[in-house]
C-alpha cells in the first residue's frame, strides 16, 4: 500500500514530551459561513489563501501565516510566555466578505501548554452558493486511541520509540485540531507532536478478518495526516519547527502488544523525510508497518458512543 501526497476522550501525555521545552504553536482554521447560522459547524467550507497574522501586544514579535486549502493556519511563537492578538489581513479576505467571527482573537502563552487554537469564520455569499458542489467526502468513519513502546533490535532496555494520543476524538467534529499524535523517538532523542490531524480513510488490512473486537468496529486500520513539530529533547538542540506526517495503525487483535501495527512517517515541506517508523526504511514512502512492543491501538466506529 502506498501513500497518498499530503493535498481533536482520551490523550496519553508522554512524560518526557512535558518535559521537552516550553515552545508555543498557534494553529486553526479558517471557514466560511455557508450554511449562514454564525456557527463554525460541519456544513462550513475552508478558506484557502488569506493570510492570518500573530503579533503580541507589546509589538515586539509578528508571524503570519497563509491558509492551506484546507483553511489550515500554523505560526511559531517565541519561547517566553506573552499576550497576543490574531486576526485575517483584511486585504487578503475573498470578495464580497461581510463579517469575520471573531474579528481578532486576543491570547496568552503559559508554561503549562505548547499550543494555542481558535479559529475564524467569514460571511460570504460566494461560500453559500459554492456549497452546492461540496468536495469529496473521504471514508472518516473511525476514531484512533493507542499508546505504548515500540522496540526495534533486541527489545531490551529502553525502547526506541514511545507513542501515545488520539486521532479524531469520538469522530466530533468541533474535537480541537482532530486530536493530538505524540511519539518520543528515544535513540534519536526527538519529539514529534501532531497538532492538526485529518482521517484519510478507515478500512482492512488485506489477508486478516475484517474489523477489530475491542471495540467492536467494522475496521481494523486507520490513516491519518496533519501538521505538527519535530524538536530535540535530552540534549539534542534539534527544532525542525512545523512538519507534516502521514500516519497508518492497525487493530489486529486484544491485546494489542506483539500484534498491532504502526506506520508514522515525518517530513519537511520539501519533502525530506525526518523521522520515520516504518518495516522499509530504504523505501519511506512505502507503507510498511512495524509490530508494537507493549500497550495498544484501538479503532473504534464513530456510530458507536462511549467506546
Amino acid at each position: 500500500m502506498k501513500t497518498s501526497k499530503f493535498t481533536s476522550l482520551c490523550s496519553l501525555i508522554l512524560a518526557s514530551s512535558l518535559l521537552a521545552s516550553h515552545a508555543w504553536v498557534k494553529v486553526g482554521n479558517v471557514y466560511c459561513d455557508s450554511n449562514t447560522n454564525g456557527l463554525i459547524d460541519a456544513g462550513d467550507m475552508p478558506v484557502q489563501s488569506v493570510l492570518v497574522i500573530v503579533t503580541n501586544q507589546s509589538g515586539t514579535f509578528s508571524n503570519a501565516s497563509w491558509t492551506t486549502a484546507a483553511g489550515l493556519f500554523v505560526m511559531n511563537l517565541p519561547d517566553a510566555p506573552d499576550q497576543f492578538i490574531d486576526y485575517i489581513h483584511p486585504d487578503t479576505l475573498p470578495l464580497g466578505t461581510t463579517h469575520v467571527l471573531p474579528p481578532f482573537s486576543l491570547f496568552s502563552t503559559t508554561t503549562n501548554q505548547t499550543t494555542v487554537t481558535n479559529n475564524f469564520l467569514i460571511q460570504n455569499p460566494a461560500c453559500i452558493c459554492n456549497n452546492t458542489n461540496p468536495p469529496p467526502p473521504t471514508n472518516s468513519g473511525c476514531w484512533l486511541t493507542g499508546g505504548g513502546t515500540i522496540s526495534i533490535g533486541s527489545g531490551r532496555g529502553q525502547p526506541t520509540y514511545s507513542y501515545g494520543g488520539v486521532v479524531n476524538p469520538g469522530c466530533s467534529p468541533t474535537a480541537a485540531g482532530g486530536g493530538n499524535w505524540n511519539l518520543v523517538a528515544h535513540t534519536a532523542k526527538l519529539h514529534f507532536k501532531g497538532l492538526e490531524i485529518q482521517v484519510l480513510n478507515c478500512g482492512n488490512v488485506p489477508g486478516y478478518p475484517p474489523g477489530s473486537s475491542s471495540p467492536r468496529s467494522p475496521n481494523n486500520f486507520i490513516e491519518f495526516q496533519g501538521v505538527g513539530t519535530l524538536k530535540g529533547i535530552s540534549g539534542n538542540k534539534a527544532n525542525h519547527g512545523i512538519v507534516y506526517f502521514f500516519g497508518h495503525a492497525e487493530d489486529l487483535g486484544e491485546p494489542g502488544k506483539g500484534v498491532d501495527r504502526l506506520y508514522l512517517r515525518v517530513y519537511d515541506s520539501a519533502g525530506n523525510t525526518l523521522l520515520l517508523i516504518s518495516g522499509d526504511a530504504a523505501h519511506p514512502l512505502n507503507v510498511s508497518p512495524v509490530t508494537v512492543s507493549t500497550g495498544n491501538l484501538q479503532i473504534h466506529p464513530c456510530k458507536s458512543r462511549g467506546n
